[in-house]
């Protein structure tokens, strides 16, 4: 009886988690952004770097290594979404950046689809992190002080902004 109970208990939590709805990574055309996706922030990585060496660990996070640098690139955190004015899914990768085991900073790449192909358009280096891509506005986190600050990216020095793609350029929205 208790072991019934259990079951039930589980079968119950993990329906109610997935409410039924199809899981948006399961679409083939966001898998195939996706994977494109990665492979841009691997050249855009191995560009930096030389004699760069790439492993994967057990959890799908990138690495690329070289010449003292490190480059992580974990694919769940790509944020895609509608970001020019066309229908096709854009997407926004971060790069964190090491040097030996020191973070520097945390890159993220913009990327944009045309015609089926993924452009980096722009290097963003002073967001902490992309909240989300809504109605073309990317939501972003950043710092409210410089990132030599001691206080950079601490709780209180953090707010949200919001930038706009248009034409070639991206913008910070006021």
């Amino acid at each position: 009886m208790r072991n019934t109970f259990f079951f039930l208990l589980i079968l119950c939590l993990l329906t109610s988690c997935n409410n039924g709805n199809k899981n948006v990574t399961d679409d083939p055309a966001v898998k195939k952004v996706k994977k494109q996706a990665i492979r841009v922030a691997e050249d855009y990585a191995k560009g930096k770097l030389k004699d760069a060496k790439k492993s994967v660990d057990k959890d799908g996070i990138i690495k690329l290594t070289g010449n003292g640098i490190v480059y992580f690139i974990d694919p769940s955190r790509i944020v895609m979404g509608e970001i020019d004015e066309d229908s096709d899914k854009d997407a926004i990768v971060p790069l964190y950046v090491f040097r030996e085991q020191t973070p520097l900073l945390t890159e993220h790449l913009v990327l944009i689809n045309k015609e089926g192909k993924l452009t980096n358009v722009k290097v963003m280096d002073n967001v902490l992190k992309i909240i989300a891509i809504k109605e073309r506005m990317i939501f972003a986190e950043v710092s409210k002080v410089a990132s030599d600050a001691p206080s950079f990216g601490c709780e209180i020095c953090r707010e949200v902004v919001k930038y706009q793609f248009s034409g070639d350029t991206l913008s910070l929205i006021k």
